[in-house]
C-alpha cells in the first residue's frame, strides 16, 4: 500500500517537471535573470503571470530598462529637403551627416546654386547638437559674370521638453547662432552674425505627421539689430515603408530686407524669395563610438539622460 503510495507520488512529480520543461523549451532559453528570450514574441499573444508578477513584482532587468545611448540598432533621423524642423532629436550616441543641394531661380534670368551640408550628434536621448555649413553657392545668366563663393555656418542645439502624449503633441526648442563665413561683397551673406530661437510642436494624427516651427529671428547689421518672426507647418504622409510625401509651407517677415516674403510648397507668394526651388538631400547615420554623459550625473539627470 504504501508502495503504491510513493509510486504515485513520484509519477505526480515526474508529469509535473516535464510539463515544466514543455513549458520552457516552447518560451526559449532563459537568461540569468529568469526571463525568457522570447518575451518580445509576436503580438497578440497572451502572457502567463507568474504569481510574483501578479503581485507587482518586477525582475531587475525590466525594472532597469536597456540605456537608449547604448543600442544597437542605428535609426536615421534625415531633416532635408524640408525647411521645417522637428521635435525629434537625433538618436542618443549617433552621428549624422546629411548633404543637400539645392536650384534657385532668382529672377532677371539669374540662377543660384547651393550645396549643403551639416554634422549632429545625438547627446542625451532628449538633446542633439547640429553644425551646418553652406560649402559653396554659385550665381550664373542674366548677362552678368557668374559669382562663386562659401555661405555662412550655424551651430544649433535642440532640446524636446515634452514628449508627445494622448493630447499634447511634443514640444522641443531650437537655439542657433552664426557665424558670417559669406562674403558680403557678393551677396551671399550679411557679414554680421544672427542668431534664431525656434519652438517646435510635433504631433502623429494617424498616418499623418505635423511639424510646426515659429521662428524668432535676430540679425546684425551695420545700424544694429533687427528681428522678425516667421512661421512653418509641415504634413508628412508615408507612402511606402521607405517613401514619404511632404507637404510644406512656410515664410513671414524677413528681417534686414525690403521684401517681405512668404512660401508654400517651395514656390513663393510675393517678392524677395526664389519663385521655385527644387531640392535634394541625403542623411548617413553611423554610431562614432564616444563617450555617453553619464546617468547619474547632475547634466545627465538635467537633459534628459
Amino acid at each position: 500500500m504504501k508502495a503504491r503510495y510513493w509510486v504515485a507520488i513520484l509519477l505526480d512529480l515526474a508529469m509535473i517537471a516535464g510539463a515544466g520543461a514543455a513549458l520552457a523549451a516552447a518560451d526559449g532559453p532563459s537568461d540569468a535573470g529568469g526571463t525568457t528570450t522570447a518575451e518580445a514574441s509576436a503580438a497578440g499573444s497572451s502572457a502567463i503571470l507568474t504569481p510574483a508578477l501578479a503581485s507587482g513584482f518586477v525582475p531587475a532587468q525590466q525594472a532597469h530598462p536597456a540605456d537608449p545611448c547604448a543600442l544597437a540598432e542605428v535609426t536615421a533621423n534625415p531633416t532635408r529637403p524640408a525647411w521645417d524642423y522637428a521635435a525629434s532629436t537625433t538618436q542618443c550616441g549617433v552621428a549624422e551627416i546629411d548633404s543637400g543641394w539645392l536650384e534657385q531661380p532668382m529672377g532677371g534670368g539669374v540662377r543660384q546654386q547651393m550645396l549643403t551640408s551639416s554634422v549632429r550628434y545625438g547627446l542625451t536621448p532628449k538633446l542633439d547638437l547640429r553644425w551646418a555649413s553652406t560649402n559653396h553657392i554659385a550665381q550664373s545668366g542674366g548677362g552678368v559674370g557668374p559669382l562663386e563663393g562659401i555661405g555662412d555656418q550655424w551651430a544649433n542645439a535642440r532640446y524636446r521638453f515634452v514628449e508627445q502624449g494622448r493630447r499634447m503633441p511634443a514640444m522641443a526648442l531650437l537655439y542657433g547662432i552664426k557665424t558670417p563665413t559669406a562674403n558680403p561683397a557678393k551677396g551671399f551673406g550679411s557679414g554680421f552674425s544672427d542668431q534664431q530661437y525656434i519652438f517646435i510642436a510635433s504631433r502623429d494624427l494617424g498616418k499623418n505627421h505635423l511639424d510646426f516651427n515659429a521662428v524668432g529671428t535676430v540679425t546684425g547689421g551695420p545700424h544694429g539689430r533687427d528681428g522678425a518672426a516667421q512661421f512653418g507647418l509641415a504634413l508628412t504622409r508615408p507612402l511606402t515603408a521607405k517613401l514619404s510625401w511632404i507637404l510644406e509651407s512656410y515664410g513671414g517677415p524677413q528681417p534686414g530686407t525690403a521684401d517681405r516674403f512668404g512660401a508654400a510648397y517651395t514656390r513663393t507668394y510675393t517678392a524677395g524669395s526664389p519663385r521655385q526651388q527644387a531640392m535634394f538631400g541625403s542623411t548617413y547615420s553611423l554610431r562614432p563610438g564616444f563617450a555617453h554623459v553619464p546617468r547619474s550625473s547632475f547634466f545627465g539627470r538635467l537633459l534628459g539622460r
